[in-house]
């Protein structure tokens, strides 16, 4: 028996990757924010618990969730997941991924992913850093203002930056996957696919922050900065520098241990949440395939992803 690899609808995936950035923006913000705060500090940083607990004090559940609907909008894990499997059979035409296209796959998805969400990447920065607490209300204002201070080029500062974080993190990040799910054994049960799908999506997350990392710092710093003729960073390897320069070459790793909380939990919520939800909806295709005439359901039931053929 043999396994044939059928490709899901495209209107499923979308609404997959859709959902799962959803997930993953309500799950892991409070943490990303915490991430983003620590970045684009120059001084030593608290432990995480103390600044949750510091800004829940003095802001409540309200500055947790501080640039929340950028977060959400953003296409990330849309363009994440659903870029990955339109990637995959690019790279792999007989539909058969190996360990060295995995991750080219995911390299390539990276550059897709940073021109759909450095826009809200800018807007959730500052919304998310202490400096421009007093400067931006809300999501929309801060991309309104943005736009009419700065000009519509300033929503993709930090471009080159998130091209080259996604890109690293995406390689490393879906080659892990393919890696552990084709060497772990497969879940008996829904509940044992889910807890399968978290743990590996964390810790693939986990080893894979530890690539983007400086890439991540430094489009923090780019997307806070506002503009003027004394701006201290002007591109990607430049500011890299000036870090290590200036804070010294640990500062590229500033705020690791919130980037790998928030990688390693938000990725394990996407990746569980997008094979749910895709399962969910190509289900739903069979179920009205079936009920139809013979013959007139057979384009919904050729979505099924992985249908076993004798």
């Amino acid at each position: 028996m043999g396994v044939a690899r059928v490709s899901p609808d495209p209107g499923h995936e979308v609404l997959a990757g859709f959902l799962s950035g959803v997930a993953d923006a309500f799950a892991t913000h409070p943490v990303d924010q915490v991430k983003t705060q620590f970045h684009v500090n120059r001084g030593s940083n608290p432990s995480v618990v103390a600044s949750l607990m510091e800004q829940a004090r003095t802001g409540g559940a309200s500055r947790l969730y501080r640039g929340v609907l950028a977060a959400c909008l953003r296409p990330q894990s849309l363009c994440m997941y659903t870029g990955n499997e339109w990637a995959k059979r690019i790279v792999a035409g007989d539909g058969q991924l190996t360990y060295k296209t995995a991750p080219v796959a995911g390299f390539l998805t990276g550059y897709i992913e940073a021109a759909a969400v450095t826009p809200f990447e800018v807007v959730k920065v500052r919304m998310q850093s202490k400096d421009h607490l007093w400067r931006y209300q809300s999501s929309m204002q801060c991309a309104h203002d943005v736009v009419r201070t700065e000009g519509p080029r300033a929503l993709y500062n930090g471009f080159g930056a998130t091209c080259a974080r996604n890109s690293t993190f995406n390689g490393a990040y879906f080659g892990l996957v393919f890696v552990m799910k084709d060497n772990l054994p497969s879940p008996a049960s829904f509940a044992g696919e889910v807890a399968h799908n978290l743990g590996t999506g964390m810790a693939a997350g986990t080893l894979a922050t530890c690539v983007k990392q400086p890439f991540d710092v430094v489009k923090s710093r780019l997307q806070n900065q506002l503009p003027g003729a004394d701006a201290e960073y002007r591109h990607v390897s430049q500011a890299m520098v000036r870090i290590a320069q200036t804070e010294g070459p640990r500062a590229l790793y500033k705020g690791f241990v919130p980037t790998v909380l928030r990688m390693s939990l938000g990725q394990g919520v996407a990746l569980a949440a997008f094979d749910f939800t895709l399962q969910q909806v190509q289900r739903m295709g069979r179920v009205d395939a079936n009920s139809l005439p013979a013959g007139l359901g057979m384009s919904s039931a050729s979505c099924e992803k992985g249908a076993e053929t004798d």
